[in-house]
């Protein structure tokens, strides 16, 4: 963790925008301006901040921080990058972005990175979902495209509404339609999962970074907090039962 850390604070360059921002390398060697990019390495010094006390980890998380807040466009959305060419919104890069600000303001409670949540949802539901109420590729495709679902925004999907469900509980409705079109038609026999939904058949190649490993991610976390909401219901419904039990025991002495 430690190195990770290291890496990503001294080996990631980072480009000054403005007085309290940055924007950062996607690797050692570029010339940044990719916002997704800026926002994974915010949340990551933001973490490390916090786990070994530097300080230093922090004032650089938030430049990069500030570079994605002040790179949000008036109606919510993000550009994939701030070069002037490659100003298209897709489905999981916004996730990208949207994952990364959630873990921040868990964190810290930095109330602007609430605010660009808030309007990064209304954005999102608005205009990254087709009528069937599952994700789709772009807002506004770039280019043609040969597919009309990609897997990795499904799984991309499922963690976000999985992170932002409790504040935004518009997104519960999403997260279940999105798992329940997953189980009905992506699985193939095999256990692999579909790549790719086109506009006449499927892609059925299962490559293992782009969305298999990702999807598989996104519902073992699904499982989990499926799990641990269960969990909770039924413990309050003891204490329900208990207070229940109680109350008609206490009613039953006064009786007597």
């Amino acid at each position: 963790m430690q190195s990770i850390a290291r890496h990503a604070f001294s080996d990631i360059k980072d480009f000054s925008v403005g007085e309290n921002a940055s924007s950062c390398s996607y690797t050692p060697f570029d010339k940044g301006g990719v916002i997704n990019a800026a926002a994974y390495r915010s949340f990551l010094l933001t973490s490390a901040s916090q786990i070994f006390n530097e300080e230093e980890y922090w004032l650089t998380a938030e430049r990069n921080l500030n570079f994605v807040l002040d790179n949000q466009n008036p109606d919510g959305s993000w550009y994939y990058a701030v070069d002037g060419v490659r100003d298209f919104v897709d489905h999981y890069h916004t996730c990208f972005v949207m994952k990364a600000l959630a873990k921040i303001h868990a964190l810290t409670g930095h109330k602007a990175t609430l605010e660009a949540l808030e309007k990064g949802v209304e954005y999102y539901l608005n205009n990254l979902f087709a009528d069937d109420g599952l994700p789709k590729p772009f807002a506004k495709a770039p280019r043609l495209t040969v597919y009309k679902r990609e897997l990795y925004d499904c799984a991309e999907c499922i963690n976000l509404c999985l992170l932002l469900r409790n504040r935004f509980p518009e997104l519960e409705g999403k997260l279940e339609t999105v798992v329940r079109g997953i189980l009905k038609d992506w699985i193939k026999p095999d256990g692999s999962f579909r790549s790719r939904r086109l506009h006449l058949g499927w892609d059925n190649v299962p490559m293992h970074r782009w969305g298999q490993a990702q999807m598989f991610r996104s519902l073992a976390f699904y499982l989990r907090e499926s799990i641990k909401a269960r969990a909770q219901r039924d413990q309050r419904s003891d204490v329900r039962d208990q207070t229940a039990a109680l109350g008609n025991q206490t009613a039953e002495l006064i009786g007597k």
